[in-house]
């Protein structure tokens, strides 16, 4: 099949087409008359002449739109300003007959880059699940974001799926580096993203690149980014200002190409208001900015989202299916830990039930789910009367109580450690260094 139509009356301007594609070998279909109703394109690109059909531009634009969704449409007229009432959603490029003789391969060239990032966004993102308007409208703004270079800003609360959306508008590059700020110790901030050479500190035996540098020529994303330490936000923004870094102890900078996607579950007009994000900074990430709405602000997803995780989870050979009644319950919850506990949810069900239909009663969501505002702390353990006990197993007793006691406080927090520092009175590196101390993997909990 052609990947160009070329709809056009035989004409000086027509007869340029078809001589330029054929000079490069892009296969053309070229058509006199408009399409019948049982003969529209399934192409990459429909190339329209506007004077041609003067009569059937809006009817067949209009047409190519709906049955044609994923060609694009590059139209041209000598004086393109006379068809200025034809709505701009009807085509994706519009030149004059003297610029299309001009740029025509420049723009031919920039819609194929259009169609093949749209085809990589369809194939990779078909995981973005959901109906509703918001999500209708995401997609969209996701969709034209992969396709511009400048930084992108993502808020929304925990869990609605904020690295999703960045691994959808980074679908071009071929490296994707997640940072996740909130896990990086205040005083290793500039030595993780921006690297160090020897001797820079005490321990820096050997040079070390940075994860900005590991994704030069691609694009990284800073999880968390409401997080990031003060002193680290001013490296950032020169980053943004002048695409240059200098690590840690270098006295040359490093030009660098990079796409910024950063994402964040806090409020960062409150955060500047309260001197703990930089208004700068602010404005430079937030040159394109996308929402996503908590799952309770959107309960038409939960069906299409709950078949889609029981579609991964459900085992080989297994057929679940979701019984109304059991939807109904879970479009009853507000669902506070957003997808991932819809996921999580889902997944334990699975876990628990042999019969093929999800009821009511497998869903466990709800009822018995307290969240404290303060953690409790464990009672202590007291050894039986007339048993001995080692001062070595005092301590590791000490030990497991006060592991329990911060891994349920973290838990509490929604698995954020800088607001279970907060809550506790301590520094964020602190707590980081006791969990260490301690063993505690986060990524279990």
């Amino acid at each position: 099949m052609a990947t160009i139509n070329l709809f056009a009356k035989e004409n000086a301007t027509s007869l340029f087409i078809q001589d330029v594609l054929s000079s490069v070998d892009y296969p053309v279909d070229i058509f006199r008359d408009i399409p019948t109703a049982d003969n529209f394109p399934q192409v990459p690109l429909i190339i329209w002449d506007l004077d041609s059909f003067s009569d059937y531009n809006v009817q067949i634009l209009t047409a190519f739109r709906e049955q044609s969704p994923n060609s694009l449409i590059l139209v041209y007229a000598v004086t393109p300003e006379q068809f200025s009432g034809i709505s701009s959603k009807l085509y994706d490029s519009i030149l004059s007959v003297e610029s299309l003789k001009v740029h025509l391969m420049t723009r031919i060239a920039k819609l194929k880059e259009i169609h093949n990032a749209r085809k990589i966004f369809r194939e990779r993102m078909s995981h973005l699940v959901g109906k509703s308007h918001a999500m209708q409208e995401l997609r969209k703004t996701v969709e034209r974001a992969i396709l511009h270079s400048g930084p992108v800003l993502i808020q929304g609360e925990t869990g609605v799926g904020k690295e999703l959306i960045a691994q959808a508008i980074a679908c071009m590059y071929d490296k994707f580096i997640t940072v996740n700020c909130s896990a990086i110790p205040d005083t290793l901030f500039e030595s993780e993203l921006f690297g160090h050479t020897r001797g820079a500190f005490t321990g820096a035996q050997t040079d070390r690149i940075g994860l900005f540098e590991m994704a030069d020529g691609g694009a990284i994303f800073l999880d968390e980014i409401g997080d990031m330490p003060l002193h680290a936000q001013v490296k950032l923004l020169r980053v943004l200002q002048n695409k240059e870094i200098r690590p840690l102890g270098a006295n040359k900078t490093k030009n660098i190409d990079v796409r910024i996607i950063a994402a964040t579950n806090r409020d960062l007009e409150q955060e500047i208001a309260e001197k703990r994000f930089r208004e700068d900074l602010y404005y430079r990430l937030n040159v394109i900015s996308m929402e996503i709405s908590p799952l309770r602000k959107r309960k038409e997803d939960i069906e299409d989202l709950a078949n889609y995780f029981i579609q991964i989870y459900q085992g080989p050979g297994e057929k679940y299916t979701l019984s109304m009644d059991a939807l109904h319950k879970m479009q009853e919850y507000d669902w506070p830990g957003n997808i991932r506990e819809l996921e999580n949810v889902i997944q334990r069900a699975l876990c628990f039930t042999n019969s093929g239909i999800l009821r009511p009663e497998d869903i466990q969501i709800g009822a018995g789910r307290q969240i404290p505002s303060v953690a409790k702390i464990p009672t202590p353990v007291k050894p039986e009367i007339g048993t001995e006990l080692s001062y070595e197993a005092f301590r590791q007793m000490q030990q497991n109580q006060e592991r329990e006691f911060l891994i349920e406080t973290i838990r509490n927090c929604n698995g954020s450690v800088r607001e279970a520092a907060q809550k506790l009175g301590l520094f964020r590196t602190a707590l980081y260094n006791r969990l260490n101390h301690l063993g505690v993997n986060l990524k279990e909990i």
